[in-house]
C-alpha cells in the first residue's frame, strides 16, 4: 500500500514537472505577454493534477488561484490574439477538470466555487473572440454555445460523482451503525448471562448457610463471572476506539479513495466454545448440563452464523437460570438436520414458571432479536414447551466448502 502510494506521488510529480517545462519554456521565446498566458495555463494544469494538500495549499485553494489567474488573464492580456490559441486548450481542459472536482467536493450549499469555475471556462474562449475583429458578436456567441457542451458534461460528471460519494458515505455509516448495534447485542447477551448467574449465586447464598469452603468456591465463581464480564466490556470498548481511530484516518486520506467500513478484528464466540460455556453454566447453577457436539461440526458455519448459534445457546441458558429454577438437567445438542443445515437446540426439564430474580423491568426481547438474526442468515428459530420443560432450537445453513487448487510449487530456479 505504501509503495503504491509512493509510486503514484512520484508519477504525479513527474507530470507536474513535464507540464511546467512543456507549457512554460515556449513562453520565453515569445513576447513578454506570452508569459501571462503560459502562467495561467501552467497554474491551471498544476491545480488539476494536485488532488491532495501540499502543506497549506489545499486543492480548493489551488483551484481558486487558477480561476483567479485565468480571469485576470482574460482581462489583462493585450498581446497578439494568435498566441492565446497555443495555451488555451491546456488551460481549458484543466479548468474543466477543476469544475467537476469543485462540484464534487465542495459542501452541499457552497455552490459558488463550482459556479465560478464553470463561468471561467465559458469565458475562456472569449479571450480570443472578443478581441478578434473577424469573429464579431456572432462568433463569440457561437463559441459560447459550443463551450456549454463540455461545461455541461463537467457539471454532470461532478454531480454524478458527488451522488456516488454520498451513497458510499451513507453505506459506510450504515455499516458502522450496524456493527455497533451488533457489538451492543453481543455485549448485552454475554454480560446479562454472567450477571444473571452472579445474582442467582448471591440469592442462593442468602437462603442457605454455606461452610467456609463453599463460600470460597462461591467467591471464586463470582470473581470469574465478573472478570469475564469486564473482559468482554473492555474488548468492546477497545474495538469501538479502534474503529473510530480507523475512521478518522480514512477521513484524512485523499478523497478520491474509496472509504470502507472499519473492520476491526474481534473475539468471536462460536460452536467450538459451547463446551466451555455449558461447563461454566453447570458449575454456577448446579444444574447438570450435557453437550452433544461432534468434532466435524466445529467450523461448519460461517462466521456470522457461528456467532449467532453461540448467542442462541447463551440466551437459552440465561433463560433457564431466570425461569427454570426447578430444572434438573439441560441438554445442548448440535447436529446436522440435513446435508445443508445445522440444528442447535437447548432443552431443559424444569418448566418456565418460576423466576428467582423476582420482578425485573425490561428484557424479553432476546428471542425476538435472535429470530430476526436467524431469518437474515437463512435459518429459523423456534421456542416452546417440550415435555415438562422448555426447548429452544434453531437451524442455520452450513457454509459450502470452497476447494481452491493448490498453488504450484517452484524451485529456486523458477523464481
Amino acid at each position: 500500500m505504501t509503495s503504491g502510494s509512493t509510486q503514484l506521488g512520484r508519477r504525479r510529480r513527474l507530470w507536474c514537472g513535464a507540464a511546467v517545462v512543456f507549457l512554460g519554456l515556449p513562453a520565453f521565446l515569445g513576447p513578454p505577454m506570452a508569459l501571462l498566458l503560459a502562467l495561467a495555463a501552467v497554474v491551471a494544469v498544476l491545480a488539476a493534477l494536485v488532488r491532495s494538500p501540499l502543506g497549506r495549499i489545499t486543492p480548493a485553494v489551488a483551484a481558486g488561484v487558477a480561476i483567479a489567474l485565468s480571469v485576470i488573464t482574460d482581462i489583462g492580456y493585450t498581446g497578439k490574439q494568435g498566441l492565446t490559441l497555443l495555451w488555451m486548450p491546456f488551460e481549458f481542459a484543466a479548468l474543466l477538470v477543476l469544475t467537476g472536482r469543485l462540484i464534487r467536493r465542495t459542501p452541499r450549499y457552497a455552490f459558488l466555487p463550482g459556479a465560478a469555475a464553470a463561468l471561467t471556462v465559458l469565458a475562456l474562449p472569449l479571450r480570443f473572440t472578443l478581441r478578434n475583429p473577424e469573429s464579431g458578436a456572432k462568433g463569440s456567441l457561437t463559441m459560447l454555445l459550443v463551450t456549454l457542451i463540455p461545461v455541461g458534461c463537467a457539471i454532470a460528471v461532478g454531480s454524478y460523482l458527488r451522488a456516488v460519494d454520498e451513497r458510499r458515505r451513507q453505506a459506510v455509516l450504515k455499516a458502522r451503525r450496524e456493527q455497533r448495534l451488533h457489538m451492543a447485542r453481543v455485549l448485552h447477551d454475554f454480560v446479562a448471562h454472567e450477571l444473571t448467574g452472579m445474582l442467582l449465586e448471591v440469592q442462593a447464598a442468602q437462603a442457605t448457610a454455606y461452610d467456609p469452603e463453599q463460600y470460597r468456591a462461591l467467591l471464586g465463581r463470582l470473581e470469574g463471572s465478573g472478570l469475564r464480564a469486564l473482559e468482554q466490556m473492555d474488548r468492546t470498548l477497545h474495538t469501538l476506539r479502534d474503529a473510530e481511530e480507523q475512521s478518522r484516518q480514512e477521513d484524512q486520506r485523499t478523497p478520491d479513495r474509496t472509504q470502507e467500513a472499519a473492520q476491526v478484528p474481534t473475539r468471536v464466540y462460536g460452536v467450538a466454545d459451547l463446551p466451555d460455556l455449558t461447563a461454566r453454566f453447570a458449575e454456577s447453577s448446579a444444574i447438570p448440563t450435557e453437550v452433544d457436539l461432534a468434532e466435524d461440526l466445529i467450523g461448519a458455519l460461517r462466521r456470522e452464523a457461528d456467532e449467532t448459534a453461540y448467542s442462541m445457546v447463551l440466551e437459552a441458558l440465561t433463560n433457564v437460570r431466570r425461569h427454570a429454577a426447578e430444572a434438573t438437567s439441560v441438554c445442548v445438542l448440535v447436529e446436522r438436520a440435513d446435508d445443508t443445515t445445522l440444528r442447535v437446540s437447548v432443552t431443559d426439564d424444569g418448566g418456565h414458571s418460576s423466576a428467582l430474580l423476582g420482578a425485573r423491568k425490561g428484557g424479553g426481547t432476546g428471542l425476538v432479536s435472535l429470530r430476526e438474526r436467524f431469518a437474515v442468515l437463512g435459518g429459523a428459530l423456534e421456542a416452546g414447551a417440550a415435555g415438562n420443560g422448555w426447548r429452544v432450537a434453531g437451524t442455520l445453513p452450513i457454509a459450502p466448502v470452497v476447494r481452491t487448487p493448490s498453488a504450484p510449487q517452484y524451485g529456486a530456479e523458477g523464481l
